[in-house]
């Protein structure tokens, strides 16, 4: 099988937003059989590449004995002494796991590959020109259909058969799938920074922190990372589509507590921040109105999360918020099971009950504010000059 890109710029959109915008191509062909695979995308990364070629796999049955490509860094690093290739770490590990053997065209020299080449011209041409789409999904639609007629109805020009009649003969020759292809996890290599964190894409993920320094295995699937110390599995995060985020599992750093105990309180606020937006607004007002225990009061609240589930937490301290009621009494009263003489009070019976008993907000914000004119006294009481002339401040 014979892979390569192609480029569509100013793809011919009639959706406004998407109008001038460019497109590349995978396209993949089998030699013998000449059956190829064509699918759209907005890049050509690394993942891209190696996501394509599984999908390409599964649409073909099986896995070719080898796949020839071009010299792109996706997949060839460069050429070593003896001018053989340096393959991409990734890319090599697909070919270990999926049992294909690479192989790289000399550089210069595209026309090893003459039937993907042509491919590329043939999708431009059969294909892209003369048809216009309204976004991705219907150019994606579109091509499905012209595959399904160039490769089932119309005989090849090389062969004069359709290329799946000849597929049939191929696929007796292919490798099976490996059962981890339709959940695939990429690899790659990372190392552990002083903060606990790897850097994958643009995000930083935690690890325990004993492994700081060390450098670990990445694979990355398409909705999950998975990370391992040799082939011990260290931690697994949700994967995060944002850009420039820290995901943080908080217990990996309860190693380093003991020497930084500041540093608990910061990464359960950043932790607690993380759960949603609501949660975040909550924790920054709580902050700003009870200082005095703030520590207390996150350390709690972290504990509290764990105890009671995450969406329960989430609700409760939702519920708390939405009555500007801050603090982990009031969320954990929230938690607390009806009475069995009001099984189904409503929400206003319900915070009537937990201001019967928690200590009004009035009375915090009034705490607060005794101890901040007390800290601004004191400051004045220290001052050298007054304590130098006896005065009494």
């Amino acid at each position: 099988m014979q892979i390569d890109w192609g480029e569509v710029r100013t793809m011919a959109f009639t959706k406004p937003e998407l109008e001038g915008q460019t497109r590349y191509f995978f396209a993949a062909r089998l030699k013998y059989s000449r059956f190829m695979c064509v699918s759209f995308h907005t890049d050509m990364r690394e993942e891209t590449l190696l996501r394509c070629l599984i999908a390409c796999f599964t649409t073909i049955g099986g896995v070719p004995w080898v796949v020839v490509t071009d010299n792109m860094k996706t997949a060839v690093l460069g050429r070593n002494a003896q001018h053989e290739p340096v393959w991409n770490p990734a890319y090599q590990k697909l070919a270990v796991e999926c049992k294909f053997h690479p192989e790289a065209c000399a550089p210069a020299s595209g026309n090893q590959k003459g039937a993907v080449e042509n491919l590329v011209k043939f999708v431009k041409v059969n294909f892209i020109a003369g048809r216009t789409f309204h976004d991705d999904a219907d150019l994606a639609e579109q091509c499905t259909e012209w595959l399904s007629h160039v490769n089932t109805e119309r005989p090849s020009d090389a062969t004069g058969q359709e290329p799946v009649v000849r597929l049939v003969e191929e696929q007796a020759t292919f490798s099976a799938l490996p059962a981890t292809a339709q959940d695939y996890g990429f690899f790659d290599c990372v190392v552990v920074s002083r903060e606990g964190l790897v850097a994958i894409e643009t995000n930083r993920y935690s690890v325990p922190a004993h492994l700081i320094g060390r450098a670990l295995t990445a694979r990355i699937h398409a909705t999950r990372i998975e990370l391992f110390s040799d082939h011990e599995l260290v931690a697994t995060h949700v994967r995060s589509r944002e850009q420039y985020a820290r995901i943080i599992t908080a217990s990996h750093f309860e190693a380093a507590f003991s020497s930084k105990p500041r540093g608990r309180v910061m990464v359960y606020r950043d932790w607690l921040c993380d759960l949603a937006p609501a949660v975040s607004s909550s924790v920054r007002a709580l902050c700003h109105k009870r200082r005095a225990d703030m520590k207390e009061q996150l350390l709690a609240l972290y504990d509290l999360a764990q105890e009671s589930g995450i969406a329960d937490f989430v609700a409760a301290l939702e519920l708390a918020a939405e009555q500007q009621m801050y603090g982990v009494e009031y969320v954990r009263a929230m938690l607390a099971p009806p009475t069995p003489q009001t099984p189904e009070e409503s929400t206003h019976v319900r915070v009537n009950r937990v201001l019967s008993w928690v200590p009004p907000q009035q009375e915090v914000e009034r705490d607060l504010a005794q101890y901040e004119r007390y800290v601004a006294n004191r400051d004045h009481m220290l001052d050298p000059v007054l304590v130098g002339r006896g005065e009494d401040a």
